[in-house]
């Protein structure tokens, strides 16, 4: 009876055309389902635009001395196989690809072959769009680099850039020889809009060629990758130039006797504190006492600590004149010694001396011997016992524009 009853219940389920349709859609996902789970089937899918690296450290190139010369830019594409899950679950940054150096011994051009690593990930290589890469390599050499610096933009009325300083003017490239050889300089290139101070800054540099190109610094080896630049801010200051004219045998020959200095002036730079105290540089003295006519003498430029000539002028020619003067000698007996040190007996021997002078016509004419001293100043001097040649300094009146010409010296008699 309970059968029976069953029996009709399956039957009119049957009978019933929607609850059919819905029954095979259950039975046809519980399959799918089943067939997801038990059966996965494998699939493939392609990764793209893979660089191709170059491990070039500890690689038998670099131990046997030899550098890359060829740009590696290209890329690989692959097709990779696996189950449809891991396939899903693939992360396509982990593949990579690389050339295998093992083979390159010596120089030339190579055929490496571009091998790909799939990141430990449980897919399979079907393939790859580059097989090889060809690369050229030659042996590795050592240069120093010369580095020039440009620098670029103003500074404040009254100051300037002086040259930038580097504590190292070169820079040591390792690399290929050919490639190397290419290299003429290393450019540097500081811009500012204005400099307010004095500066250092850290900074790269491009490799160029004789022709201005840059030469790219793949595969090349740099002791630095920056350089530090000194830009010093100075102040600037246009100075004369004075020098002294004296006479060490006495007189004043400064009324008569000018100087003239070529160039008058020099541009310096330095501290701003050290250049306002400096009204004009002094060359010292120029001795005229054994000069009878005009002449010409080089005199070195001597600046103060700090101080730097803009001008690179190290000597200046001087020119001294003598302008309109007379000369007479005088026979003189008026002489004194002076500055004998205590208990010690001395006389000058000389009676008198003849003494050259020269000068301002007015001042030779009233000019008389009576108005003329020859000292002998022994301050300071080991006088032995005996005779003894000691120079003799002339003295003139003080209105007097003159000057002796010559040098004198007299004998000092010592008991």
């Amino acid at each position: 009876m309970k059968a029976a009853i069953l029996k009709e219940k399956i039957v009119g389920l049957f009978r019933n055309e929607w609850q059919l349709k819905l029954l095979s859609l259950l039975l046809a996902i519980l399959i799918w389902f089943l067939i997801c789970e038990y059966v996965d089937p494998d699939t493939d899918t392609a990764v793209s635009n893979i660089k191709i690296s170059v491990n070039y450290e500890g690689s038998v190139p670099q131990k046997e001395g030899l550098g890359i010369m060829t740009a590696i830019e290209d890329t690989v594409s692959v097709r990779v196989s696996g189950s449809r899950d891991t396939i899903a679950l693939m992360n396509p940054n982990k593949i990579t690809a690389s050339l295998d150096l093992s083979k390159v011994t010596r120089s030339g051009e190579y055929d490496l072959p571009v091998k790909i690593d799939l990141g430990g990930q449980n897919i399979s290589l079907v393939s790859q769009s580059i097989e090889t890469v060809k690369v050229r390599f030659d042996k590795n050499v050592v240069s120093n680099i010369k580095v020039n610096v440009k620098v670029s933009g103003g500074v404040a009325d009254g100051y300037i850039l002086e040259e930038p300083t580097m504590l190292n003017n070169y820079v040591t490239v390792t690399g290929p020889e050919a490639l190397v050889n290419t290299i003429s300089s290393a450019e540097i290139e500081i811009v500012q809009e204005q400099f307010l101070e004095t500066n250092t800054f850290s900074c790269s540099y491009t490799f160029v060629d004789s022709d201005g190109n840059e030469v790219p610094k793949t595969f090349l080896q740099m002791d630095v990758e920056t350089i530090d630049v000194t830009v010093s801010v100075v102040k600037e200051k246009t100075v004369p130039l004075t020098v002294s004219i004296v006479n060490s045998s006495g007189g004043n020959d400064s009324a008569f006797c000018t100087a003239k200095i070529e160039p008058e002036t020099i541009t310096i730079t330095g501290n701003a504190e050290v250049l306002d105290a400096i009204n004009a540089i002094d060359l010292g003295v120029i001795d005229v006492a054994e000069r009878n006519n005009s002449f010409d003498t080089s005199v070195t430029v001597v600046l103060p600590n700090g101080v730097k000539n803009v001008n690179n002028v190290e000597t200046v020619k001087v020119s001294v004149t003598f302008t309109d003067v007379q000369t007479k000698t005088f026979s003189v007996s008026n002489i004194s010694l002076q500055n004998l040190p205590d208990g010690s007996e001395a006389h000058v021997y000389e009676s008198s001396i003849l003494i050259t002078v020269r000068g301002i016509p007015a001042d030779i004419k009233r000019l008389t011997a009576e108005g003329i001293m020859v000292v002998v100043d022994v301050r300071n001097q080991v006088l032995p016992s005996g005779t003894n040649r000691i120079s003799a300094h002339v003295v003139f009146p003080d209105d007097y524009n003159v000057g002796a010409v010559g040098k004198y010296q007299l004998t000092v008699v010592v008991s």
